[in-house]
């Protein structure tokens, strides 16, 4: 019995002579003593052949989680299992569609990775029909149990009326089947008005999702109007109006480390008395984007940060979880299994407003890339290029991170290699990071347990 190569191993924590334990294929989290530890590091040593009994049952847990494995042979084999397990799986408890409603956009955000190749193009009312048409056949030949749509852009509300009809249509049909239906808007928030989320509310919305990149000047140098001027007061004005009428979350982007205008952007929200009525806070760094449309290797704002072996990528999420915490907000962990989704066969897709089909946002815009059409009943070969990469086959088998990253990001990849079959690693950023993320979950989890108990 051996520690499997997917197990991370915090010494002396939460305290002295104690470990925690973290899978990264199984995300199993224990803590163990000294004395148990000491067994499984000498289990075949005839000095610990007592302890054997002693700790029978929690060497059977901590195999069965995935923390122990008989042998290496076990837990490659358990890996191959868990990959093929993410890329052929369907979950069927829900069904999750982006819909962009138009590439037509009311702002000028700086480091939109659309605007190179952005047409001032809406989705037509027949391109809509067969958008939710192919949805449907989705439903009934996977046999989804709910729908979740995520209206998208450019600016989804620059077409309102293909909004509207979309959500109000498979509303009543999901409805009609016994399944549960509801959508979320990815917004820059000018229009979203407290009216509208009114109106939207009774079709099925759920959430929405805004950019803020910071307070006043800090937001408006980034994404001012795209005849220009400023447009955080509105945004604002529309949030606070709104936050009590459904979880509006906020995606903030910084560049470099900077976490000033991040600061700012929390003083101003708890002053404003609103900080905890907000939804997920979500941190991004700004990174490339892919060419024009027809010269996709041409890499635009290469200088950006995309560099997960750049230490200021660490400094930055360590300053932004310090800040998080200091709030009270939640955080949500990042040592979950993120598989890349253009390698997986049945993961979430993008229709964008002609109706091709694309398995990253972030390549939209970009034809060449799409793995099909809603008027089509299959998905086309580039589908079946991406997802049998396999590119965790080119990847260390004992790597800590293998279950989790399965090979990285395909558009890092591109974004640094020009291709999509070149491993992405974000070892170095991990194994600096993983240790703080896990120590920060397991008290997450203790303050929960501790709070039911009280």
């Amino acid at each position: 019995m051996q520690f499997s190569f997917h197990t991370i191993i915090i010494p002396h924590y939460p305290n002295p002579n104690e470990y925690l334990l973290y899978n990264t294929r199984s995300q199993a989290m224990i803590k163990i003593n000294q004395e148990l530890k000491d067994l499984i590091d000498h289990f075949s040593q005839p000095d610990y052949f007592h302890l054997r009994f002693q700790y029978a049952q929690e060497v059977i847990q901590l195999h069965k989680s995935g923390i122990l494995t008989f042998s290496d042979e076990e837990d490659l084999t358990r890996l191959k299992a868990h990959m093929e397990q993410i890329k052929y799986s369907v979950n069927t408890k829900s069904l999750f569609v982006t819909i962009l409603t138009t590439y037509a956009c009311n702002f000028k955000c700086v480091y939109c990775f659309e605007e190179s190749s952005r047409v001032n193009e809406k989705m037509t009312m027949e391109t809509a029909g067969q958008t939710m048409d192919w949805i449907k056949s989705k439903i009934i030949k996977l046999g989804y149990r709910s729908l979740y749509l995520n209206f998208y852009g450019g600016e989804p509300l620059l077409n309102k009326p293909i909004l509207e009809h979309i959500a109000a249509s498979m509303k009543t049909w999901c409805e009609s089947r016994g399944m549960e239906f509801k959508f979320m808007m990815q917004t820059n928030g000018y229009l979203m008005t407290p009216e509208l989320v009114d109106r939207y509310t009774a079709l099925g919305l759920k959430q929405a999702r805004i950019s803020v990149d910071g307070v006043g000047e800090d937001h408006d140098k980034h994404r001012p109007l795209r005849g220009g001027g400023s447009t955080f007061d509105v945004i604002m004005k529309n949030i606070i109006a709104s936050c009590e009428k459904l979880p509006i979350g906020l995606s903030v982007s910084f560049d470099k480390g900077d976490m000033r205008h991040i600061e700012k952007l929390f003083a101003y929200c708890k002053k404003e008395g609103i900080l905890h009525k907000l939804g997920q806070f979500i941190f991004s760094p700004i990174h490339a984007t892919l060419g024009p449309k027809g010269e996709t290797a041409k890499i635009q704002n290469a200088h950006c940060e995309c560099n997960y072996e750049d230490d200021s990528l660490v400094q930055a999420n360590r300053k932004i979880r310090e800040l998080m915490i200091s709030h009270g907000l939640d955080m949500k962990s990042g040592m979950s299994t993120s598989i890349c989704p253009v390698t997986r066969d049945n993961s979430g897709m993008t229709v964008d407003q002609q109706g091709r089909i694309f398995k990253c946002n972030s390549m939209l815009g970009h034809p060449e890339l799409s793995t099909g059409h809603v008027k089509d009943n299959e998905y086309n070969q580039q589908h079946q290029t991406f997802v049998h990469l396999d590119i965790y086959n080119q990847c260390p088998q004992d790597c800590t991170y293998m279950p989790m990253c399965s090979g990285g990001c395909r558009l890092s990849s591109f974004l640094k290699n020009q291709n999509f079959s070149t491993p992405a690693c974000h070892k170095p950023y991990l194994n600096k990071m993983a240790p703080e993320i896990i120590k920060q979950e397991y008290q997450d989890r203790m303050a929960k347990k501790l709070s039911a108990v009280t």
